[in-house]
């Protein structure tokens, strides 16, 4: 066993491909990632119990299921046939998903992730072309020379970006959000975003293991998807994790049984309402236009 839980932030991912190995082994299970256990290893399981689980066990496997949808959405309705993955980490979904095999499925992370799972998965066919590029997002010189060769691709793209903001800072985000905005001014981009209070219980739970491997959890923008106006990109879907859960059946057992008294006691009802309301902006995930607008100035 390791002396810390979490050496450095690529043991985020197999962290996070754990508890969607999890997820894919339950029999109502929201999604099938064969792979995920592969990808995870044994270090993901270690990861896994020997650190709190928080809102990881329920919160992944509904973050996963609505970006699946959202992906397919994208490229059936509008006519994507690049997708650019930055910071992919051990997600499986060219494998598992049924994506047109015209489609140019590129990921980036960093060196150690690409090397694992390229070699994790050398024997698997995925359903389109899938290339994989080694790259620190957080290295400016390398990511714009990255964006500025794939521009010249020239089919419509969507960015995803599952589980990365969280790890940046404010300044770096907002450079990527201008950067993808020149390299692809017709792209899409699918992101989670959450707020402060979010960020704050993450850091309580996780803060300290996070920060001596160098993995800080940093981003939480005070005005929400606004901060995305302030780079020209408009929200055309936003999704709640709260309403998601209900809606998948994923709520915390402690929410859910609130949820099913409240049909009987008005007043719970009533304060059930109230909570839903209070937090339904706390984890969002959007999918994002590029315009010229850049929408409300920054607070």
């Amino acid at each position: 066993m390791s002396p810390a839980p979490i050496a450095d932030v690529a043991d985020t991912a197999l962290w996070v491909a754990y508890f969607r190995a999890l997820e894919s082994e339950r029999p109502d299970a929201l999604f099938r990632d064969p792979l995920a256990r592969r990808l995870a290893g044994a270090r993901g399981r270690e990861i896994a119990e020997r650190l709190p689980k928080g809102p990881l066990s329920w919160s992944v496997a509904i973050r996963t299921k609505v970006f699946d949808e959202l992906i397919l959405q994208a490229i059936e309705t509008r006519r994507v046939r690049t997708v650019l993955n930055l910071a992919a980490g051990l997600d499986a979904r060219p494998y598992r998903l049924p994506l047109p095999p015209d489609l140019r499925w590129i990921e980036t992370d960093l060196p150690s992730l690409i090397r694992w799972k390229e070699q994790a998965l050398e024997a698997e066919r995925p359903a389109c072309a899938v290339e994989r590029i080694p790259l620190d997002l957080a290295d400016a010189r390398e990511r714009k020379a990255l964006l500025g060769r794939l521009s010249a691709a020239g089919s419509p793209v969507l960015v995803v970006t599952e589980g990365l903001l969280v790890y940046l800072d404010d300044v770096t985000v907002g450079s990527l959000a201008d950067e993808l905005g020149t390299s692809f001014p017709a792209a899409s981009w699918l992101l989670e975003n959450v707020t402060p209070p979010v960020l704050a219980r993450m850091r309580r739970t996780w803060g300290k293991t996070l920060r001596v491997a160098n993995a800080e959890m940093k981003f939480a923008p005070s005005n929400g998807l606004g901060f995305f106006r302030q780079h020209g990109w408009q929200p055309s879907i936003e999704k709640s994790l709260l309403d998601e859960a209900e809606r998948l059946g994923r709520e915390m057992r402690v929410v859910a049984a609130i949820r099913s008294l409240s049909r009987f006691v008005p007043p719970l009802k009533a304060a059930y309402a109230r909570r839903q309301r209070r937090f339904r902006d706390a984890v969002v995930y959007a999918l994002l236009e590029h315009t010229e607008d850049r929408g409300e100035p920054p607070s």
